[in-house]
């Protein structure tokens, strides 16, 4: 069967201009599930299951909602509390991280939902450490808007900003840019991914590649936060 499920690889880059230039970019790869496909992908490949170990897992209770419901059902009961509208929704698509080797951190999970074949909104799913927290900003496709900074995740950077989003969903390619402005420019992060099928040789070229995708993210966070600290970058603290 020809699935809309794929694996995507590519690189993701962050910049700062203020108060001090910082940047770095580093590869990575990244699951496209349909998450009306998950049953049968575990068909797929012997390196991906779900709800049991695997190379690489996917858990229900790692993402948004009770997880004693659907996760495409937790997504679209959350569209629809931050305002939008899940009237001919038929399709979500997840782009973000599994557990790698029974270990998961993602720090951010893109959902994209489909209507008429087109992708309507973008549920995004921020993750923070070391605080473990989540949250979700909602970006209508049609009219994206910029939105308020609520939810705090580095501690060298503060509250008072916009996300400004420029997205192009998941297909060869996908394309997520997110500036913060305040209102000059102070950060801008981009990833940028290109298709695989998902099958057997893609998964294990992407475990051959990247042995163990979570380590690989939780480490550069801090080491770019070392980075930041030696800069004399000022810290802000938890609200």
């Amino acid at each position: 069967m020809t699935l809309n499920s794929a694996i995507y690889t590519g690189a993701v880059r962050h910049r700062r201009y203020q108060p001090e230039p910082h940047s770095f970019s580093y590869s990575l790869y990244m699951l496209a599930l349909d998450l009306d496909e998950l049953p049968v992908l575990e068909q797929q490949s012997r390196w991906f299951a779900l709800e049991r170990f695997a190379p690489l897992s996917f858990r229900r209770r790692d993402y948004l909602g009770d997880e004693h419901i659907p996760l495409k059902q937790a997504v679209l009961e959350e569209v629809i509390r931050l305002g939008g509208d899940d009237n001919g929704l038929e399709r979500v698509m997840m782009l973000g991280q599994v557990r790698c080797f029974g270990l998961y951190f993602s720090p951010v999970n893109l959902f994209f939902c489909y209507r008429d074949n087109q992708a309507r909104y973008v549920l995004a799913e921020v993750h923070n450490t070391p605080w473990n927290e989540r949250h979700c900003y909602l970006v209508d496709l049609e009219h994206p808007e910029a939105t308020d900074k609520a939810f705090h995740v580095s501690p060298f950077m503060g509250m008072n900003m916009q996300y400004h989003w420029r997205i192009s969903p998941p297909a060869k390619r996908a394309l997520v840019h997110i500036e913060n402005r305040n209102p000059e420019l102070l950060f801008d992060a981009t990833l940028a991914l290109r298709r695989h099928t998902f099958d057997e040789l893609a998964l294990k070229t992407a475990l051959r590649q990247w042995p163990v995708m979570t380590l690989t993210v939780v480490r550069g966070i801090y080491w770019q936060a070392l980075k930041l600290f030696l800069k004399r970058i000022p810290y802000h603290s938890h609200p």
